[in-house]
């Protein structure tokens, strides 16, 4: 053998070198590593060690992936490798869990999304709540959930919400071994169709005004505005309260077009109390203050749930309703153009959504 520091040939398994003296040590070993499938034992930045076996596999959004089994603390690398084989053969546990239960699990991954998708998961399950809270997931048939999901809403998107709701939940109990089938991949959803857009009733009316009047709120004062004065929404997000002349009943405000904007907005006497309930709780100076405009759509969404309203009523369709209502009360094409906003009447037009009975009432006329 060969000298480790001078190269110099000295006798084999010498411990140290009998020309320059340098002490011969070996190259240390690598680490003996396990198999695949023996488990991964690694040290964490704590000092402790931990490990982690794979259990098997599972198909999520088409793609594969592990169920794993994992524990932390040891205190010893032998420790941790003596706790490999509990973890692939773990204490029987319950293979039950009920949908409430999901859902409990699933407000970790509630709280990462948008407010408004938060809003429309709150919304499915209160709908399916009661007929499912203590089912085991695994017990329901792909037949039962789609008498379920057509049953619990009529529209199409409160159901397609329902739907992603409980694939969310479906996944959560794959990942954890309670069941090894999404069967929402199966159901099936009502053709969405387009119609023009609908407006408010007199019985929507009479809801929010009730509501208003027995708990007043920000976003129903919002939402009678738009109905009352035609603004956008848009806009009235916009509306400053050093704009807002009540005594004068108009405020100036508007975008879009060059005649749309700084318009003055006509209060009527009904709105006036609305009008002054927001300026008395305005904030930054603004009229109606949010932070975010989806903030504004997610407390409308909430509260047509609340009230019980068609959920196809945007805060848009008050800017229609108002332009109806001023139709079907005969006035003239260039007062309603002006009330608008709009540079041309024949955009005044397309937001006129007359029904059957005034249309019929017109041509009874002739």
């Amino acid at each position: 053998m060969n000298c480790i520091k001078c190269g110099a040939e000295i006798p084999e398994s010498s411990n140290f070198c009998n020309i320059c003296g340098a002490k011969q040590v070996m190259p240390a070993r690598g680490t003996k590593k396990r198999g695949n499938g023996q488990g991964t034992v690694y040290k964490r930045p704590s000092g402790t060690w931990a490990v982690q076996v794979t259990l098997g596999y599972y198909v999520q959004d088409g793609k594969k992936k592990r169920k794993t089994a994992q524990k932390y603390g040891f205190k010893t690398k032998r420790d941790a490798v003596n706790y490999i084989q509990s973890l692939y053969s773990p204490s029987e546990k319950s293979k039950v869990i009920t949908l409430s239960e999901l859902w409990e699990l699933f407000q970790n991954d509630l709280s990462s999304l948008s407010a408004s998708k938060q809003t429309a998961y709150r919304i499915a399950w209160k709908k399916i709540k009661s007929e499912v809270e203590y089912r085991n997931i695994d017990s329901f048939s792909v037949p039962e959930l789609q008498e379920l999901i057509d049953n619990a809403a009529p529209s199409y998107y409160t159901r397609r919400d329902i739907k992603t709701l409980l694939s969310h939940l479906y996944k959560i109990a794959i990942r954890d071994d309670y069941t090894d089938k999404n069967r929402t991949e199966y159901l099936k959803l009502p053709k969405l169709e387009t119609s023009e857009r609908q407006i408010f009733s007199p019985e929507d009316k009479a809801k929010l005004w009730k509501d208003f009047q027995s708990t007043p709120s920000g976003i129903v004062a919002g939402i009678l505005t738009m109905m009352y004065t035609g603004i956008r929404p848009g806009e009235l997000l916009t509306i400053r309260t050093e704009n807002v002349h009540l005594s004068e009943h108009y405020m100036t405000g508007g975008i879009k077009t060059t005649k749309g904007k700084k318009r003055k907005i006509i209060l009527p006497d009904r709105i006036k109390p609305v009008i002054n309930y927001l300026l008395e709780h305005s904030k930054r100076d603004l009229l109606l203050f949010y932070p975010f405009s989806d903030d504004f759509y997610d407390d409308w969404k909430q509260k047509r749930a609340d009230l019980h309203i068609n959920e196809a009523l945007t805060p848009y369709c008050c800017r229609h309703t108002y332009i109806t209502n001023l139709t079907a009360l005969k006035v003239s094409p260039a007062m309603l153009q002006e009330l608008a906003g709009h540079e041309d009447y024949d955009t005044t037009l397309e937001y006129t959504h007359l029904s059957i009975q005034d249309r019929l009432t017109e041509v009874n006329r002739l």
